[in-house]
């Protein structure tokens, strides 16, 4: 079996939209809770959530490392900088899962032609209108991933990856919980 690569965990396009402006100017705290959207989560295949669970931990990375980089609120800076470390934690988790895993699963490198796209919108953004649109993205990307993983943790066939999604899934919604606490606006 081949290795897999902290490198090797990029991959397909997490299905995250690009946000409206009518989106990105309603408070995050409106969205819907962990528990409503695992309550809701269908199982995907092994590949799928592979797949998107790499694409989306990588995105997550770097949006935020952008995020320091463009930001000097300290709310943002604070969430951008525990996204850093809990993701690359994640990552790190991910890669010994599949390692153990045998899944025969091969991650292909980059974020993905949709996620690309946010990170070219993101990188062109400053100010307000960066934070507003990187916490949307951030909102509706943890919202995703809640769903991801509760679904896999419902019912995953891969023993290993199961067990990675059920160990990952308390960190993803307590993200979720600190993105709707994330101011909407700069103050």
């Amino acid at each position: 079996m081949k290795a897999v690569t902290l490198a090797g965990v990029i991959a397909l396009a997490l299905g995250t939209t690009v946000v409206s402006a009518q989106t990105m100017n309603n408070p995050a705290a409106t969205g819907p809770s962990p528990k409503e959207i695992a309550a809701s989560a269908t199982v995907p295949s092994t590949k799928a959530f592979v797949e998107t669970a790499a694409a989306a931990n990588q995105f997550e990375i770097a949006s935020s490392e952008l995020a320091l980089t463009k930001t000097k609120n300290p709310e943002i800076v604070a969430f951008a900088n525990k996204m850093i470390q809990d993701h690359t934690q994640i990552g790190k988790d991910f890669v010994a899962a599949m390692n153990k895993a045998n899944t025969g699963i091969s991650i292909p490198p980059g974020l993905g032609a949709d996620l690309d796209k946010i990170m070219a919108r993101l990188k062109s953004e400053d100010g307000t209108t960066f934070e507003s649109d990187y916490i949307a993205v951030q909102t509706k990307g943890h919202q995703d991933a809640v769903g991801l993983f509760a679904g896999y943790a419902k019912g995953g066939d891969n023993p290993v990856m199961l067990a990675f999604a059920k160990n990952a899934l308390p960190t993803i919604e307590m993200h979720l919980r600190m993105c709707y606490a994330l101011p909407t606006k700069k103050k």
